[in-house]
């Protein structure tokens, strides 16, 4: 065995097999605590599909959950309020919508019939940021 070991040839093969094993389930463990946590490469994937029924976006944590979503033309989206305060979701650039005060534990919900990229924030809280894209 301490020659097999002490072979060169067969030591170098032996450890960098090792290392990559070790470095691919390390990638793996990262990559899956993140697509958990919905955070990192997870963060690239949070665009809703585009759907003809529409979508639901969730008010909590002063954010909007998720921050972008991708609908077609006519379709519905609604705004739950999860947060212990009231919010809005209002389009200032294009002024394509407004939900006004969207009370705790309310839902508000606008059709959007024309294709488009809409950037929307709560007017209350302007950090709180979001985008509809219509297709």
């Amino acid at each position: 065995m301490q020659k097999f070991l002490n072979d060169r040839r067969v030591l170098l093969p032996v450890t960098l097999t090792a290392v990559a094993i070790a470095v691919g389930a390390t990638l793996i463990v990262l990559l899956s605590s993140d697509a958990s946590s919905g955070s990192g490469m997870a963060a690239v994937a949070s665009s809703q599909p585009a759907s003809g029924a529409g979508v639901t976006i969730d008010i909590a944590d002063y954010k909007f959950k998720p921050e972008t979503v991708t609908v077609r033309a006519g379709a519905k989206v609604s705004w739950v309020n999860r947060d212990s305060t009231a919010h809005t979701a209002t389009d200032t650039a294009t002024g394509a919508f407004d939900t006004g005060t969207i009370k705790q534990g309310q839902t508000k919900t606008v059709t959007l019939r024309k294709p488009g990229v809409y950037a929307y924030i709560c007017q209350f809280h302007p950090f709180m940021k979001a985008t509809v894209i219509v297709k």
